[in-house]
């Protein structure tokens, strides 16, 4: 075919050489005669030309690739046929070698390689946004201009969300040494089928090598589905553990474990070219693990919680560290992991772990901090005394951590590390059971925590951390469980006596945004919560504050980025998740609402594993459900939630919402109304929630809100 095809003119393009070919197609450089440049023209080899799925696959090619415009992504220009019937496409001519190429003169730069991946991250990013999983991403699909772009070829095998596949029945599409173990299988796939072979083609372009390999399909196959991949490091040691952390995450079997979307690799992957700009050891990265409780009693578990938040928060000021944030720490907790495959998960290279031992009034605390590149004890030290010694101790457990990475501290700085906020121990420890109640978010637990905040500081009247829990316990039980104004009123006021015995709580700014938004005073709410991420950059509470500000106030391009920066450093506040969703629906941003719901999907039942008597988050999954038309399923969901909490107003509240999306109308008048007389008055945002749409028009309605 190459010497018939040579010279030869089809249209306006005259072909001048050979590129290359594959199973799908003979590659062309030919002249646009019109135009006068440069293009390439694919067809489709002779010998499939009249096998018809190759046909459908080759205009599939053209349909998908040609509906995405985008610097990553080759473009194609037309399709057409030859006189005597072949199929060809017209494409971009590009300067440059194929991805294959490069990797098989050796393993690159790690700052080439992350760059390369980010591009091929950015080209999936926009395919995905229009429901295309291009299922066959490898080096010999990525071209690499003479300027380092890199360009995505080959949409052949591209499937699009609700299209069936064109390929016979049984049939797995897709190079082997780079399929997802649900390709593989021959299972249904989405857009994390992508992720996983971009897992395999970084780690390809780190170390030179494949991470799965076999003399046989079946074999590498098993491979795949079965085995663990050796970490990227484990083969060159130069390449950082941020980056194994990178792609063993990408190459997770478990689809829940995977990164979620195309966006998230992008964002960590930046954040690694980013600090690799910086000195070689200017931010030291470390996890604290969940301290371990070895006390005679189980229930001293909170102190063990508490003293591990206790510790970050402390370390977290420096701004020589950075300090992985509370819920990404505490999913270690009982973990059987070895402080290696942890520190590559969580991307960090130091962890600070240790136990508690708290019986009555004596204390013994042991802490080590861990470099898991090297396996060396930095540091480790038992402490013991009585409970009023545990001040002491947590100041000397951050002392040593910055002597032992060499950390120079600011006069501020050191100052701050051993300021307290209290000297009562029992005050302090009213203060950890507190945090803890709050933190299992229900409604009995939260005034747990308003009560034992509440005798903290009738320990100490100037202790302005439990004035803090105590503002965002009640802004907390506003929000949540019982819409009465006196807890705004009670939340403000003792967010301020926070503040006014220590101006620099993070925590206190953010309860005070939390209470200012709940009183629709948007401006002071505004401030207070920059200034909680000011203080403190890892306060996903406060970030929350600030995307629920910004989507009130019509800014929801900007709450988007709010809302995923608060998955980032929290990824178990489901709410987050929720209030995406609304941001995306309001854009009217369809795919990226599907790609979010269906990761909340998955979300919730992990979650609900762990938090069984979250009512709250069980009603919202079982929205979510009903947006993703699984009815049955949903009304299940729905009435464990009203189960859980049958009194509690804002669940009749949800419940209605619930009912009225779904078009069950008596079902959502009834429950609204039993909302209403149990307690949920907050009639300004019934009137505009555009759950309740499909009621309005209804007389029961009309009614219950008349004069309000």
């Amino acid at each position: 075919m190459e010497s018939v095809m040579l010279g030869k003119t089809i249209s306006h393009y005259k072909i001048l050489e050979k590129l290359g070919e594959g199973g799908m197609g003979v590659v062309y450089k030919a002249e646009d005669t019109k135009l006068k440049r440069a293009v390439a023209l694919k067809f489709l080899p002779p010998e499939l030309t009249r096998d018809e799925e190759a046909k459908e696959r080759f205009i599939h090619e053209a349909q998908a690739a040609s509906s995405l415009q985008h610097n990553n992504i080759c473009n194609i220009h037309d399709i057409n046929k030859t006189t005597d019937g072949q199929l060809y496409m017209v494409m971009d001519c590009y300067e440059g070698e194929l991805l294959k190429e490069k990797v098989a003169r050796g393993p690159m730069k790690i700052d080439e390689a992350i760059d390369i991946t980010v591009q091929i991250a950015q080209g999936l990013t926009k395919a995905h946004e229009k429901s295309i999983v291009h299922r066959d991403i490898k080096p010999a699909n990525i071209f690499i201009t003479n300027d380092g772009i890199a360009k995505i070829l080959d949409f052949g095998l591209a499937k699009l969300a609700g299209q069936s596949r064109v390929t016979k029945t049984g049939s797995t599409l897709g190079t082997a040494a780079y399929m997802s173990p649900e390709q593989a299988q021959g299972l249904d796939v989405d857009h994390r089928t992508d992720i996983w072979s971009l897992g395999v083609v970084l780690f390809e372009i780190l170390t030179g090598k494949l991470p799965f390999k076999a003399d046989h399909e079946a074999a590498l196959m098993y491979l795949i589905v079965n085995e663990q991949p050796v970490v990227p490091s484990s083969l060159d040691p130069k390449i950082p553990r941020q980056l194994d952390a990178v792609v063993m995450r990408l190459l997770e079997k478990d689809l829940a474990s995977r990164y979620k979307n195309m966006e998230e690799v992008l964002n960590i992957l930046q954040q690694i070219r980013k600090e690799m700009e910086k000195p070689e050891n200017a931010v030291k990265t470390i996890a604290a693990l969940p301290f371990e409780n070895i006390s005679p009693e189980k229930e001293n578990e909170y102190f063990s919680d508490g003293l591990t938040e206790e510790l970050i928060a402390n370390i977290s000021k420096l701004k020589g560290i950075r300090v992985i944030s509370r819920t990404s720490s505490m999913q270690y907790k009982g973990t059987k992991k070895d402080m290696k495959t942890i520190g590559r998960e969580l991307g960090v290279r130091y962890i600070l772990e240790g136990s508690v031992r708290k019986f009555q009034d004596n204390l013994r605390i042991t802490a080590q901090l861990i470099d898991v590149e090297t396996d060396a004890h930095l540091w480790a030290e038992t402490y013991k005394g009585k409970l009023a010694d545990v001040f002491d101790m947590q100041e000397e457990v951050s002392r040593q951590i910055v002597e032992a990475l060499r950390i120079e501290l600011t006069p501020v700085e050191r100052v701050g590390l051993t300021k307290r906020s209290t000297l009562n121990a029992e005050a302090f420890d009213c203060t950890l059971r507190a945090r803890d109640f709050l933190y299992q978010s229900t409604k009995n637990s939260v005034q747990f925590a308003i009560q034992l905040f509440q005798r903290a500081i009738e320990l100490d009247l100037r202790y302005a951390a439990a004035y803090a829990g105590l503002g965002e316990a009640y802004g907390t039980l506003y929000q949540r469980f019982d819409r009465k104004e006196a807890w705004v009123e009670k939340a403000i006021e003792s967010s301020l006596k926070a503040l006014m015995y220590d101006s620099t709580s993070s925590e206190a700014y953010a309860a005070l945004g939390l209470a200012y938004f709940n009183k629709k005073m948007l401006e002071e709410a505004l401030t207070a919560t920059r200034k909680a991420i000011e203080l403190d950059p890892n306060d996903f509470t406060a970030y929350w504050i600030l995307g629920r500000l910004y989507h009130t106030t019509d800014r929801d391009r900007e709450a988007v980025e709010l809302f995923k920066k608060v998955i980032a450093l929290s990824p178990d506040f489901y709410a987050s998740y929720t209030d995406l969703l609304g941001c995306y629906e309001r854009l009217g941003e369809k795919e990226k609402y599907d790609e979010w719901l269906r990761t909340l999907l998955q979300f919730y039942p992990g979650y609900l594993s762990r938090h069984p008597d979250d009512a709250r988050a069980r009603m919202f999954y079982a929205i979510n459900l009903a947006e993703a038309k699984k009815v049955e399923e949903s009304k299940i969901q729905a009435a464990k939630a009203l189960q859980l909490s049958p009194d509690d107003p804002l669940m009749m509240y949800n419940a209605a919402c619930f009912y009225a999306r779904l078009g069950e109308k008596n079902l959502a008048l009834e429950t609204l109304k039993n909302a209403v007389t149990s307690g949920f008055e907050f009639y300004e945002w019934i009137k505009r929630d555009p759950d309740l749409e499909s009621i309005r028009s209804e007389p029961m309605y009309i009614e219950l809100i008349k004069g309000k």
